[in-house]
C-alpha cells in the first residue's frame, strides 16, 4: 500500500474537533467528554448517572517549569480513540476500554518532560456519607473529606514504614498500584504501572472541605486506567483490582504455591513464636545513651527449644513457627552480614543446631532472623564499596539501630553476599532452618544506586530485592519480611507488620491523616496468597483484647507477646496487670495457666482453625455494621461469616448477643464466639466457646465435633442438643449421648 493511499484512509477514519465542539467517547457504561478548549474532561459512569471532574494535566520540565497541558489544536477522534498534543509536543491519548468497561489515558512526552501530573487535583469530593477515597496505604484506609486540618501527601511506590515521611514525620508510600474513589455509592477504579508513578492526595481542611487526587508519572511511566465500577464501594473496588493483579503476576495464592512447596500447609494457622535472644545496646546510641555496651539474654539456645516444647505440650499448639531474632554472632542487629558462628552466650552453633532439630521434632517450623540490607561497621566485611551511593556520592546511611548507625547495602551487593559460602548455603548445612526471614527487605522503598561499581536503577533494585527473596525461600522452602508490599506477594509467604495498622501500634507516628479509618483493601485482594502479621515490636500482652478482635476479624494469626526464659515457671515473671485492666484481661480468663498462657491458650484456640479453614478463601466482603464503626463484619468464599464488637454495646446479630469485645464465627465446620448468648443458650457468665468439626462433615452431620471451652458457662447447642461442657475439652462423636435443648 503506498503512502499517499495510507494517508487517505487515515484522514476517512478521523474527526478533527474544533474548540467549539466535544469530543467523545461512549459505550454502555461509560461516556467520556473532552474540552478541547483546556484539556479538562468528564467521566459519566452511565450506571449510576454520577460523573467525576478531571481536570487537564500539568506537565513540569526538566528545567522546573509547569504549565497546563491544553490541546494545541485541534482533537482527533479516530477508532475509539481522542488524541491531542500540547504546545511543547506531549501527546495525549484517551482509548475506550470495552472488557472491563474502562478508559485508558496515556501520553507520549515531549523531549524536554520531567514529569506529568497525569491526574491533577482530580476525582474531588466532599463531604457526604457515601464520599471517599480508598487509599492502598499499608493494609488499606478510607479516606473522607472530614477534619479541620488541611493536609497533602505523597505516596511514592512501594515505600514502607519509616522511610519516606513528610515533614511532620508521616509515611506515606503506596501498597497496591491502585486506588479507588467513591462518590455517592458510585466506585472508580484508578491503575497504573509501578514504580515511577506517584500518588498524591490533598485535603482543604476546614471550612470548604475538598479531597482530591493527582498522580505523578516519570520516566516510563505514561499510562493510567480508569474503570468506574457501577454502585459499590471498596469492597468492589478490591475485587475489580484482584484480576488486575492477576494479570500483572502479582497474586499468586496459597494453593499456588502449594504446589511448589507443600510445607506451606503448615504454616496455615501457625503462630508466629518469636523471642529475642541476645541485644547489645552499644554505648552512645538513642537506645543507651550511657558511656557502657548493654548486654542483655532473654533465652539461650536450649531455652528457646524449652520454650517451643512448653506450648506444645502444655498448650496444645501444634502448629506455630519459632523464629529466632539475636542469634548471630554479637547479637540482634550486630555485624550483619557477618553472622556466624552463633552466639556463643547461647550456646553456639552446637546448641544451636540441638535447637533446630528439638523444634521441628514437635512438628513445628524452625527459622532464623536474618538482615541482607543493613551493614555495621563493626562487621569484618565493612567496605564502603557495598553499600548503596546517592546521586552526589555519598554513602546512604539507614538507621541507627542496636548496633548503632547502619548504612544501606545495595541490592545487588546483598544478593551476593547472602549467597556467600560463609552466609546462607552454611546457615542452611548447620541448623536446616524450614523457614526464614530477612529484615526491612519488603518495608525498605526502590533505591537508585550511583557507585560506578553497582549502579542500579529503581527497576533494578526491584529486580534484586525479589531475587534475594526468591533465593531465601528456594534454600528453605519458606520465607517472610518485615512489613510488605504487593510486589513481594509472589516471592514471600507472611509479611509481618502489615496487621499493626489494624492493630494501631505506633499510629501516632504512621498514621495518614486524623481521621484514618483503616479497611481490609489488602485483604481483599491478597488474603488467600499471603498471611499478614503483627510487627514483631507488636505483641499483644493479656491485657489487649482489640488485638486479638482484629485478628479473627481478619482471620490471620498473631505474634505472641511471652516472658524471658522459662517464664511459666515462676508466677513473679507472669504478666503483672497494670490497675484498671480488669474488663481488659477477658481473653486471659480461665484459671487454668498463668496469664500469659491462658490468653495464648485461649486465642490461639479461636484463631488457629479460623486460619487454616480461610488461608485458601479469598475475603469477599467486609461491611462496618454500626454508624460509630465499632462492630465489624468480613466474609471469606461464600459461607464463613466474622462478627467483630468493639464498643461498650451489646451487639445483637442473628440468634447471638456479643459483649464488649464478642465475636462470632460462624461456617458449615467452625463456630467460635465469645458471648452473652448463641442460638438457644444463654450465658449468665459469657462464654468463649469453639465448636470444629474433624472429619470435614458440616457440624450439622459431622460423627467428630472437637469442643473448647475457654471460660464462662459450659453448655452449648450442637444438632439441636444442649451439650454440657466439663473442663476445658469435649469430644463429641457419634456414640456420644447428649442432652436434647428445651
Amino acid at each position: 500500500m503506498n503512502n499517499s493511499l495510507c494517508f487517505t484512509l487515515f484522514l476517512a477514519a478521523t474527526t478533527f474537533c474544533r474548540a467549539a465542539e466535544q469530543p467523545t467517547l461512549e459505550n454502555q457504561a461509560l461516556r467520556l467528554e473532552l474540552q478541547p478548549s483546556d484539556g479538562s474532561a468528564r467521566l459519566l459512569d452511565r450506571r449510576t448517572n454520577i460523573s467525576w471532574t478531571l481536570p487537564a494535566p500539568s506537565i513540569r520540565l526538566k528545567d522546573q517549569r509547569s504549565f497546563a497541558a491544553k490541546p494545541s489544536g485541534n482533537v482527533r477522534v479516530s477508532g475509539g480513540m481522542l488524541q491531542y498534543q500540547a504546545d511543547d509536543g506531549t501527546g495525549f491519548q484517551w482509548r475506550l476500554v470495552a472488557n472491563p468497561p474502562a478508559i485508558e489515558y496515556s501520553f507520549t512526552p515531549g523531549p524536554e518532560v520531567a514529569e506529568v501530573r497525569i491526574l491533577h487535583d482530580s476525582l474531588p469530593l466532599e463531604p457526604g456519607e457515601e464520599n471517599y477515597y480508598a487509599l492502598p496505604y499499608r493494609i488499606g484506609i478510607r479516606l473522607a473529606p472530614e477534619g479541620d486540618l488541611p493536609f497533602s501527601r505523597r505516596m511514592p511506590a512501594y515505600t514502607g514504614i519509616g522511610y519516606s515521611r513528610t515533614k511532620k514525620g508521616i509515611p506515606t508510600g503506596y501498597s497496591m498500584a491502585m486506588f479507588g474513589a467513591v462518590q455517592k455509592g458510585s466506585a472508580l477504579l484508578v491503575t497504573w504501572e509501578p514504580p515511577f508513578a506517584d500518588l498524591y492526595v490533598d485535603y482543604s481542611g476546614a471550612p470548604h472541605r475538598r479531597l482530591t487526587a493527582g498522580l505523578a508519572l516519570r520516566n516510563t511511566a505514561h499510562w493510567i486506567r480508569l474503570q468506574p465500577l457501577g454502585r459499590g464501594g471498596y469492597v468492589e473496588i478490591a475485587k475489580a483490582y484482584r484480576p488486575i493483579a492477576r494479570e500483572r503476576g502479582l497474586l499468586k495464592t496459597h494453593a499456588e504455591k502449594m504446589r511448589e512447596t507443600p510445607s506451606l500447609e503448615r504454616m496455615f494457622g501457625a503462630a508466629d513464636i518469636k523471642p529475642f535472644l541476645l541485644s547489645r545496646q552499644l554505648a552512645k546510641t538513642p537506645s543507651n545513651p550511657t558511656d557502657k555496651d548493654v548486654l542483655r539474654v532473654s533465652f539461650t539456645f536450649e531455652e528457646a527449644a524449652d520454650l517451643a516444647e512448653h506450648y506444645r505440650k502444655d498448650l496444645g499448639m501444634d502448629r506455630a513457627f519459632l523464629v529466632l531474632a539475636g542469634w548471630i554472632n554479637g547479637g540482634y542487629d550486630i555485624r550483619h552480614p557477618d553472622i556466624l558462628p552463633a552466639a556463643p552466650e547461647l550456646g553456639g552453633n552446637e546448641e544451636l543446631i540441638k535447637c533446630s532439630k528439638r523444634v521441628k521434632d514437635l512438628g513445628w517450623l524452625f527459622g532464623l532472623h536474618d538482615n541482607y540490607q543493613d551493614i555495621y561497621r563493626d562487621s569484618p566485611s565493612w567496605d564502603e564499596d557495598l553499600i548503596v551511593r546517592d546521586a552526589d556520592g555519598s554513602l546512604h546511611q539507614g538507621g541507627v539501630w542496636a548496633g548503632g548507625q547502619c548504612w544501606l547495602i545495595c541490592s545487588k551487593v546483598g544478593l551476593e553476599l547472602a549467597k556467600r559460602p560463609q552466609n546462607i548455603p552454611r546457615v542452611r548445612e548447620l541448623f536446616s532452618p524450614t523457614i526464614y526471614f530477612s529484615d526491612t527487605l519488603f518495608n525498605a522503598p526502590l533505591y537508585e544506586c550511583f557507585s560506578p561499581k553497582h549502579p542500579l536503577s529503581i527497576e533494578d533494585d526491584l529486580h534484586y530485592k525479589r531475587e534475594l527473596a526468591a533465593y531465601l525461600r528456594g534454600q528453605f522452602g519458606l520465607f517472610g519480611s518485615e512489613e510488605g508490599r504487593e510486589w513481594c506477594v509472589p516471592v514471600g509467604d507472611y509479611l509481618e507488620g502489615l496487621m499493626s495498622q489494624k492493630t494501631g501500634w505506633q499510629s501516632n507516628l504512621y498514621a495518614f491523616s486524623e481521621k484514618d479509618v483503616v479497611i481490609p483493601l489488602f485483604e481483599l485482594v491478597y488474603h488467600d496468597a499471603v498471611a499478614l502479621y503483627s510487627h514483631q515490636g507488636d505483641k499483644p500482652r493479656p491485657d489487649n483484647p482489640t488485638y486479638i478482635l482484629d485478628h479473627v476479624l481478619y482471620a490471620e494469626m498473631p505474634v505472641y507477646y511471652f516472658g524471658a526464659h522459662g517464664y511459666w515457671k515462676d508466677p513473679a515473671a507472669d504478666f503483672q496487670p497494670p490497675a484498671g485492666a480488669e474488663s481488659r484481661m477477658v481473653f486471659a480468663r480461665g484459671g487454668r495457666f498463668g496469664l500469659i498462657d491462658q490468653y495464648i491458650k485461649n486465642t490461639y484456640e479461636v484463631l488457629s482453625p479460623l486460619q487454616r479453614l480461610t488461608a485458601l478463601m479469598p475475603m469477599t466482603d467486609h461491611r462496618f455494621l454500626t454508624a460509630d464503626r465499632k462492630v465489624e463484619a468480613t466474609r471469606f468464599g461464600t459461607d464463613l461469616e466474622i462478627t467483630v464488637n468493639y464498643g461498650p454495646a451489646p451487639f445483637t446479630i442473628r440468634d447471638a448477643v456479643l459483649p464488649q469485645y464478642g465475636f462470632l464465627v460462624e461456617s458449615p465446620t467452625l463456630v467460635a464466639f465469645y458471648a452473652n448468648r448463641y442460638r438457644g443458650v444463654a450465658y449468665s457468665d459469657p462464654a468463649l466457646i469453639v465448636l470444629r468439626s474433624r472429619d470435614g462433615r458440616p457440624l450439622a452431620t459431622s460423627r467428630d465435633v472437637r469442643i473448647y471451652r475457654g471460660f464462662g458457662d459450659g453448655r452449648v447447642e450442637l444438632k439441636g442438643k444442649i451439650v454440657p461442657i466439663e473442663g476445658d475439652e469435649k469430644i463429641v462423636t457419634a456414640g456420644n449421648r447428649v442432652r436434647p435443648a428445651p
